[in-house]
């Protein structure tokens, strides 16, 4: 004859079957976790390096319209920000690298700037 099997023992191994399944949902989603914190790091990484080459850019144009402007520490988002949208020459070179100026209207304008006394 076959051999009863007690409930207490049936779910006791429904719940074993449970945890095991619900341990293997959350390895697969930290595994794929993992994965896209990785790319995340990969993608800010290459971000950085672009504004790095950006603000290059920018420090080679004003430094040959020797315009010297101090800018504030690449953590400060914030002051970046606020520098980019309130500095004269950093408006002007944005317009025209946004192609808002032609480089005749730029020229202009940061030589204007340039010989501004007393402009940061």
């Amino acid at each position: 004859m076959s051999k009863v099997i007690p409930f207490s023992e049936l779910n006791r191994q429904h719940k074993l079957q449970l945890l095991n399944h619900k341990r293997q949902e959350y390895q697969e989603r930290e595994n794929y976790l993992a994965r896209l914190r990785k790319l995340l790091f990969q993608v800010e990484a290459q971000m950085r390096q672009a504004e790095m080459e950006q603000f290059q850019l920018y420090h080679a144009i004003l430094d040959n319209f020797h315009l010297g402007i101090t800018f504030p520490n690449l953590g400060d988002r914030v002051g970046l920000q606020q520098l980019f949208t309130q500095h004269p020459a950093l408006t002007t070179l944005t317009d025209f690298l946004e192609e808002h100026l032609t480089p005749e209207q730029c020229f202009e304008k940061l030589e204007q700037l340039r010989q501004e006394p007393d402009k940061d």
